[in-house]
């Protein structure tokens, strides 16, 4: 199950990736049109919007997968060995719980989004739902790779122990 994991956090970075390399590419196509006074493509603003979303959230779970999330070691760093285990376990519980509440909440309202059909209206008319869908998913992922370092740091808990 982990390896399945592993898998699905890394080819959702590389769709995030991708989606880097589409922001990149379309704006510079903008920047390119506008210096030749031609008018650019109307939709570029909007859908690099979108994509910043979805980079974020198809990404976020495969940082904390190989510990590349921004962390603030000033009271970790003061910590013996036994504090910083108990400190790395409290942060993932405390993570685990925040994203799967988050999950939760934001499921319910991209559903709502679907229920009530709410359009996003700007130069091309997208259903808000489908921009949103990635937020509670990118949530749930962070809460099972936040499950998975709990477990991993209970189990080296143990194991220091015996």
């Amino acid at each position: 199950m982990v390896k399945l994991l592993d898998r699905v956090c890394t080819g959702l970075a590389v769709i995030a990736a991708g989606l880097f390399l589409f922001c990149t590419f379309s704006i510079c196509y903008s920047i390119l049109t506008r210096s030749m006074r031609i008018m650019g493509p109307i939709w570029v603003v909007q859908f690099n919007e979108y994509a910043m979303l979805w980079i974020t959230f198809l990404g976020t779970a495969y940082l904390l997968m190989r510990n590349k999330h921004a962390s603030i070691q000033i009271v970790v760093g003061r910590l013996g060995e036994e504090g910083k285990r108990l400190f790395g376990l409290a942060h993932n519980l405390v993570g685990l719980v925040l994203c799967l509440g988050l999950s939760y909440f934001c499921f319910s309202s991209t559903w709502e989004h679907f229920v009530r059909n709410v359009i996003d209206v700007q130069s091309v008319d997208v259903p808000k739902g489908y921009i949103l869908l990635v937020i509670p998913f990118g949530f749930l992922l962070l809460s099972l790779q936040f499950l998975r370092r709990f477990i991993e740091g209970v189990k080296r808990r143990q194991i220091g122990r015996a």
